[in-house]
């Protein structure tokens, strides 16, 4: 609990959380330092998604320190120092660990049942949500990904259906992911790199939040909807957002994306009437930038 606002903060992780704070004491005015052990920020985002929240984080005083480990930190009465294994030092008023989250499965005495939880106590789950233990199931954070509120409410219907109607458990694996840093980003299916590694032919249409009407009138100079799709069948594949509204306007273009077969296609965006203005256009604009590089 903080009763102040802090003029350095250094951040130590730079997951989804790491990033978040990091954001929002950058937004508060704060000087941001942000440690992170790999070479990117959250780096199983889309590269162009990642390369906006590096972009406007530096825009509100945060900096990114890549490739370093947090090694040590001194205490002293009006600061703290913290040491990186590289040998440099941070100076700021508060730390913020956000180095991972860990199951609560210490005392819960799995060891009596044959559990045993990983290094960060989560379980592993068939899909079924089944543990190894026959009559013990879990979900939510305690197995990992994708960690997530919506997708824990999913996951704790689908255990409950398997031990009651196995035939109505449905694993919860394409779930849009919601992160709330300063501007939004939310992304659901593929990226470019890994369509790229699996060798699909895919195209990429893109909308700009300031060339909307919607987004003209409300101002918005940031933003961002990327929409990834089959070069031939004109499937959607990804869906990539990043702005205000994000976490919103991602559902759009998932509810077309789930349909089967067919019905899954970017010339939905192209039949289908928005209203006039809002941010759903975008879907439209981003359509017609991709399928002109095809047809």
């Amino acid at each position: 609990k903080l009763d102040h606002s802090p003029r350095k903060v250094t951040v130590i992780g730079a997951g989804v959380i790491g990033c978040e704070y990091a954001s929002i004491f950058g937004g508060l005015g704060a000087k941001v330092e942000i440690i992170n052990p790999a070479d990117t920020l959250l780096s199983f985002l889309d590269f162009e998604i990642s390369d906006a929240l590096s972009y406007h984080l530096r825009n509100v005083g945060v900096r990114s320190r890549h490739n370093e480990q947090f090694e040590k930190m001194d205490y002293h009465d009006d600061h703290l120092v913290t040491y990186l294994q590289s040998g440099k030092k941070i100076k700021s008023n508060i730390v913020f660990w956000a180095n991972g989250r860990t199951g609560n499965t210490d005392k819960l005495g799995l060891e009596n049942i044959g559990l045993v939880p990983n290094s960060r106590g989560q379980l592993e789950v068939n899909r079924s949500y089944q543990t190894a233990a026959e009559n013990i199931y879990a979900a939510g954070d305690v197995v990992g990904w994708p960690s997530l509120a919506s997708s824990a409410y999913d996951q704790g219907r689908a255990a409950c259906n398997a031990i009651v109607d196995p035939d109505e458990c449905h694993f919860i694996d394409e779930v849009a992911t919601g992160i709330y840093t300063i501007p939004e980003i939310s992304t659901l299916g593929k990226t470019e790199d890994e369509l790229t590694k699996e060798k699909v032919s895919y195209e990429v249409g893109k909308a700009f939040f300031k060339n909307t009407a919607r987004g003209q009138i409300t101002g918005e100079q940031v933003g961002m909807l990327k929409l990834i799709f089959h070069f031939d069948t004109l499937e959607i594949l990804g869906i990539h957002c990043f702005g205000d509204q994000a976490s919103e306007i991602v559902h759009i273009g998932q509810a077309i994306m789930r349909q089967p077969g067919a019905a899954n296609t970017m010339k939905y965006f192209l039949n289908t009437t928005f209203n006039y203005p809002t941010m759903a256009e975008a879907y439209r604009i981003a359509a017609l930038d991709g399928l002109n590089r095809v047809f």
